[in-house]
């Protein structure tokens, strides 16, 4: 490990640490690594200490050192940042329309059809300016943020030519840049759909897609997608596209199985995708062949929440020894929420998760849907992306819901909002006293 800078950051006496670290059963609680009265220290964005307070002996600060800031955060709830492994950030314009055509009873198909879905995302987009664009995405990021996520996958796919889809990428290298906002880990989706001018010759988009967009933007987006169901692109297609890419040297992963039996899941356990997504219509022999390709399984419950569909069964796929991650899926058109509480609620309510996975799906799993090994711990060496949840113990999540139970964030070892210490001491004395009563 190189030198690290002196300590930035030291949180003192969190009352119920979750490291997310253990591997095997650590209480009937799961594997998550929970320490009581514990202590994370930070040297600038990486984390140097986990432990209990009781085995902290404190650092001196060498002359001329800045002294770090220490923050007691006792009765809190504290566990890695949350990881968003799938969204579609950066995107113009809205779809409730389509939503309450749904709930009436029109396909997702069927809205297609009529000129709506992805298309209708692309002409607004395409038709956006650079600010507008920067704006809006920059806005879902801060409330990202506020709900607790530290990491987020940002895929194109509302461009759908090579100029449109090399400004969304450069937006999303745009954002990254920026401090205080969540990473941002950028997905080409350009075989998201087919765009309204090759749709009399499709063969003659994957071609551009293989042929130029990928090689354009290889090394700017670190995995490829594709959209394999039926009405979008074809198992043939898909593997064609996601073949070039790992050639290429992209990292792959896969819209699956989300309305039917597409061959999406085969194709991602076929190729070794470092995760495949939706998963709504994976049979048994889908499932085993992703869990023995090591792919990991992202579900997304909002899907089903706003287009009114049945929630898979969350417990199928971890009986299958599967890593599942859960993401919101944050899009105009069948998941338009920036808030991962609400996943996690939707998730263990609805689909049978237990609280124990379904942490895990937002943390340490969800960063592995990303191939980061980073984050979604936190361990000496990992990236210190904290969330700080008022709340006494783990179990409240999903159970106390519709309301914002993380108090901040820390990206990057960063910790704007708790410079005044003195203000964070009076709040906490407060907060016990009334939770005394």
């Amino acid at each position: 490990m190189p030198a690290l800078p002196p300590p930035t950051l030291i949180l003192r006496h969190c009352g119920m640490l979750l490291t997310m670290a253990g591997d095997r059963l650590v209480d009937a609680r799961g594997p998550l690594g929970i320490i009581a009265d514990g202590v994370v220290v930070c040297h600038g964005a990486i984390i140097s200490f986990v432990g209990p307070d009781a085995a902290y002996a404190g650092l001196a600060c060498a002359p001329g050192d800045a002294p770090p800031l220490e923050i007691d955060l006792r009765d809190r709830v504290v566990m890695p940042g949350l990881v968003d492994p799938h969204t579609h950030l950066i995107f113009a314009g809205e779809r409730a329309d389509e939503y309450h055509a749904r709930l009436a009873g029109a396909t997702y198909a069927e809205i297609a059809a009529r000129g709506g879905g992805i298309v209708a995302t692309v002409r607004a987009t395409r038709a956006a300016a650079d600010a507008s664009l920067l704006a809006l995405a920059r806005d879902r990021l801060r409330t990202m943020a506020r709900y607790g996520t530290t990491t987020v996958e940002a895929k194109t796919g509302y461009g759908l030519t090579p100029e449109a889809e090399d400004r969304l990428l450069a937006l999303a290298a745009a954002l990254a840049a920026e401090p205080d906002l969540p990473q941002i880990i950028p997905t080409f989706l350009g075989a998201h759909a087919i765009p309204p001018e090759f749709r009399d010759d499709r063969a003659a988009y994957v071609a551009l897609l293989r042929t130029e967009m990928l090689p354009r933007f290889t090394g700017r987006a670190r995995f490829c997608d594709v959209f394999c169901e039926s009405g979008y692109f074809t198992p043939e297609e898909s593997r064609a596209i996601l073949s070039t890419a790992r050639d290429l040297g992209y990292r792959l992963k896969v819209h699956a199985n989300q309305m039917g039996a597409s061959g999406g899941a085969a194709i991602a356990a076929e190729l070794g995708a470092t995760s495949a997504d939706h998963l709504d219509y994976a049979d048994d022999h889908d499932l085993e062949r992703l869990a023995a390709a090591g792919v990991v399984a992202t579900l997304l419950p909002g899907c089903s929440l706003m287009s009114n569909l049945p929630y898979p069964d969350a417990r199928r796929y971890l009986r299958h020894g599967l890593r599942v991650a859960l993401a919101t899926n944050l899009n105009p058109g069948t998941s338009y929420t920036e808030n991962p509480q609400l996943i996690l609620a939707l998730a263990i309510a609805q689909m049978g998760m237990p609280i124990a996975d379904a942490l895990l799906a937002m943390t340490r799993h969800a960063a592995a849907a990303l191939a980061l090994d980073d984050r979604g711990v936190l361990a000496p060496g990992a990236r210190a992306d904290l969330s700080i949840w008022s709340i006494r113990d783990y179990q409240e999540i999903g159970y106390h819901f519709g309301t914002n139970l993380v108090e901040q964030v820390i990206i990057g070892g960063r910790a704007p909002a708790y410079e005044d210490r003195s203000r964070l001491a009076r709040d906490s004395h407060h907060r016990n006293a009334d939770r005394s009563v």
